[in-house]
Order: C-alpha cells, then structure tokens, then sequence
C-alpha cells in the first residue's frame, strides 16, 4: 500500500494523487469517484459511450464542438450530489436534436442510440423528446 509521500504519473498529471474515500470510475474520456452509486456509474459510462461515438460521426466542427458542449453539460448534470434530471433531460435533447440535423443520427450506430435511450429512459417523462427523436 503507498504512503503519502509516493509520487505517481498520470500522463502530464503528477502526484500525489488523491482519488478521494470512493472507487474511482473511468469510462472513456471521463474519470470520476463514487461511493457505490452503480446506477450514476452506468449513466457516466453511456456518456463516455457517446463521447466515444462522436470521433466516428461525419459532424463539421462547429457540430462537434455544440455536441461535445451539451454531454458535458449531461455530465456536470449527473455529477451533482442529487442528479439534475430537468438540466441532465435539455441538454441531452439539445444534442440528439443537433445530430438529427447534421445528419449524423441515422449513422449513429447501435451503440450511441442505445446510450441515447439509456439515458432517455433514466430521465422518465423528461426524456420522452429523446426517444421521440431515435
């Protein structure tokens, strides 16, 4: 078990590192801590999945950069101590409406839609829009 004083390197991060009193989660791009929420852990993970699911989409940058902008904004939603479905629900709207007008929703692949109704279906009645899009 390392003491204190160990140094670890993470990339161009340098330690020590303190990953808090949770396991930590790394999904994807997105690294966070949680203290045995595993239904918050699956909702980071679809995020990280339409993260991942962006580099292979035929999106200008300007799409990009709205869509990475909104599942940021997912993100900062579920990573607050009680999840801001209503935030989480208009920005996840936002996006899916962006890929469905770059055309790039049709190409999206199993994998994204499925994340997309993941996350729709956590949302309840906020996500209805979501599924209505896919």
């Amino acid at each position: 078990m390392p003491g204190t004083g160990d140094t670890y390197h993470f990339g161009n991060v340098h330690g020590p590192v303190n990953a808090g009193s949770g396991r930590q989660f790394v999904a994807g791009r997105d690294q966070t801590v949680y203290e045995g929420d595993g239904e918050r852990r699956e909702l980071v993970a679809q995020v990280a999945a339409l993260r991942d699911a962006l580099d292979g989409m035929r999106l200008t940058a300007g799409e990009r950069g709205a869509a990475d902008r909104e599942l940021g904004a997912v993100r900062e939603a579920l990573d607050r101590d009680e999840p801001d479905r209503e935030a989480a629900a208009g920005h996840l709207q936002r996006f899916t409406e962006g890929l469905r007008r770059a055309g790039a929703l049709a190409s999206a692949g199993a994998a994204a839609v499925g994340a997309l109704s993941t996350l729709a279906h956590w949302l309840g009645p906020l996500g209805a829009g979501v599924l209505g899009l896919l």
